[in-house]
């Protein structure tokens, strides 16, 4: 839709925009009322940090935005914007949300909400609304791009049926810095309201002296300030330092955003410190399978911890959906050949060696050891 002069046939801005709305979130055009709501959202820290909204911002700025947003609507390839708002509520601004149309039915789609829209499920049916309008006048994809570590944006995107790409190294041009960006699309035959694959929260769980929880940004204090690989081969990067917590701590929020794993911080219950971390990695293959995985820091170990969260794992992993679980056929693992602690783990949890592959395992030193393959099945 394009906004014409008075004499043509079509209505003018703001007229021309069309009123979106499924009952609960309502699309409008903006208004000169909406200023104030605008440079509140700008300087929020939040849009600071995701988005590339002008710094400082004021009235002036939010006036000329508006003036911009009617001049889009008058012209055919502009970008189209609305007015975020509750259906209770018309009048209160509480966000933007824009297509830009990028040519051959393909367009991106961009959003931010006013903190007092955070929370309400606003930003989903928002989505929803103006992606149905792009593929009712021939859309055929819309294509969602967000910072890396952006995941209150992918978890909107999510929700609304987008399939997750992947990530593009130094996409986006953010304040005159490069960054990774998230990169994720929806067709016009897609449904809009279930997730393509699941985000798997960890929920937090409890026993004896254990608390299985989310990892937390501030439990940077409780991990090594320098590498304490045990003498039993781990993955390289599997136990975190000082310098590597926030890469290690974003990449797994990614494996869980994009439903390859569910991953706990391992705690004890008194203090509720970080001292080890315990994993379900799902099988996209081979649905109802998964491997566990589990690694203490340096001072935790010998003291059983490893054994209580693998069995909380293990339980979560097997139970029914109808009892919260994951309901999983089988959970497989594999330890190194002389980690004997960690195969006592293993058997004191019902898992079976099904296998042994010799000299199979590089080890840190180059040397190799046997690998040993486990598997608990559903009783």
């Amino acid at each position: 839709m394009t906004c014409t002069p008075d004499s043509a046939a079509r209505a003018t801005f703001p007229n021309c925009v069309p009123v979106l709305s499924d009952g609960w979130v309502l699309l409008r055009a903006h208004t000169a009322d909406d200023a104030p709501g605008i440079v509140e959202q700008c300087t929020d820290p939040d849009s600071i940090a995701w988005t590339t909204v002008p710094v400082p911002y004021g009235l002036a700025d939010a006036r000329t935005w508006l003036a911009q947003i009617a001049r889009d609507w008058e012209s055919d390839s502009a970008p189209r914007l609305w007015a975020i708002t509750s259906a209770a509520d018309p009048d209160t601004f509480l966000g933007s949300i824009d297509v830009r149309p990028r040519g051959a039915g393909i367009a991106e789609i961009g959003f931010g909400l006013h903190p007092s829209g955070r929370g309400r499920h606003l930003m989903s049916g928002a989505v929803r609304l103006v992606t149905r309008w792009w593929f009712d006048q021939g859309g055929v994809r819309m294509i969602w791009e967000a910072n890396r570590g952006n995941f209150a944006s992918w978890r909107v995107a999510h929700a609304c049926g987008f399939t997750f790409h992947g990530i593009l190294p130094h996409h986006l041009d953010h304040r005159g810095e490069p960054v990774d960006a998230y990169y994720g699309s929806v067709g016009r035959d897609d449904d809009l309201y279930h997730p393509v694959r699941p985000w798997y929260e960890a929920p937090v769980l409890e026993a004896e002296q254990v608390r299985l929880r989310p990892w937390r940004d501030a439990d940077i204090a409780a991990v090594p300030e320098s590498d304490s690989t045990p003498q039993h081969f781990v993955p390289p990067g599997s136990i975190p330092t000082r310098d590597t917590f926030e890469p290690w701590l974003l990449r797994r929020r990614e494996r869980q955003m994009t439903g390859m794993v569910v991953d706990w911080c391992i705690a004890e219950r008194a203090g509720d410190l970080a001292v080890g971390n315990v994993l379900l990695i799902l099988d996209r293959h081979e649905p109802g399978a998964a491997e566990l995985g589990y690694v203490l820091l340096e001072h935790a170990r010998g003291r059983g911890l490893a054994t209580t969260a693998a069995r909380l794992a293990t339980e979560f992993g097997l139970r029914s959906r109808e009892d919260g679980g994951l309901a999983l056929r089988r959970i497989l693992a594999v330890t190194v050949g002389d980690n004997t602690g960690s195969s006592r783990v293993l058997e004191t949890l019902g898992f079976t060696e099904w296998g042994r592959q010799e000299h199979a395992t590089a080890r840190v030193d180059d040397s190799f050891d046997d690998t040993i393959h486990w598997v608990r099945f559903r009783d």
